[in-house]
């Protein structure tokens, strides 16, 4: 149980977040009434939950907020403007804009275009899901130009896992021995502990 607020315990809590995998997530999120999945913007101005959940390190830092801070955080939001009314056109070139709902990954065009967009280097995969979904998160439908663009930057900086892939990233580091999953159980206990002993704290 965490009894005072020190960094260090601060430090120690984020570090075992990252050992929580989805069902343990998304049973605190649902237990504390915190939103796990994507929102859009309606033409009506209202939000509405769409099927994909944030990306974990979202959620964990709502999660932070909440037990730590006490402090509610609001699902991520796609404006409207942001939102597809249909399927990517047909004719594809560097200015044709993609919009949340258009991420066709068996879309051979799609693909072939941005393959053009970065000298054959463009792969489907994690990096091409965040980079869009930080250009919506940010208001921006990208053109495919701005998305390969971003998306070579990206590419480039991704030197190791994030830390929220706890797994990959102790196998990087060379720290996921054969006791592994029982260490991710045991430190996603502490962390579910932790966050609750700090919710009734207040």
């Amino acid at each position: 149980m965490i009894r005072r607020r020190t960094a260090r315990a601060q430090q120690q809590l984020v570090r075992d977040m990252q050992y929580l995998n989805l069902a343990e997530m998304r049973a605190f999120c649902q237990q504390h009434g915190l939103p796990l999945y994507i929102h859009v913007e309606g033409d009506d101005g209202q939000l509405r939950r769409t099927g994909d959940r944030d990306r974990k390190d979202v959620v964990l830092a709502r999660m932070f907020a909440f037990a730590w801070q006490a402090r509610r955080t609001g699902p991520t939001v796609y404006a409207q403007r942001v939102v597809a009314a249909g399927p990517l056109p047909t004719q594809l070139d560097g200015r044709t804009r993609i919009r949340y709902g258009q991420y066709e990954k068996a879309n051979p065009a799609f693909v072939a275009r941005m393959r053009e967009l970065t000298l054959g280097a463009f792969r489907l995969g994690m990096i091409a899901r965040l980079v869009l979904r930080d250009f919506w998160t940010a208001g921006q439908a990208p053109t495919l130009r701005q998305f390969a663009t971003a998306w070579l930057a990206a590419t480039a900086a991704h030197e190791e896992p994030r830390p929220e892939g706890a797994y990959l990233l102790d196998m990087a580091r060379g720290t996921a021995g054969p006791d592994w999953k029982r260490q991710r159980i045991e430190r996603a206990r502490r962390a579910l502990a932790a966050l609750q002993a700090l919710v009734r704290a207040g």
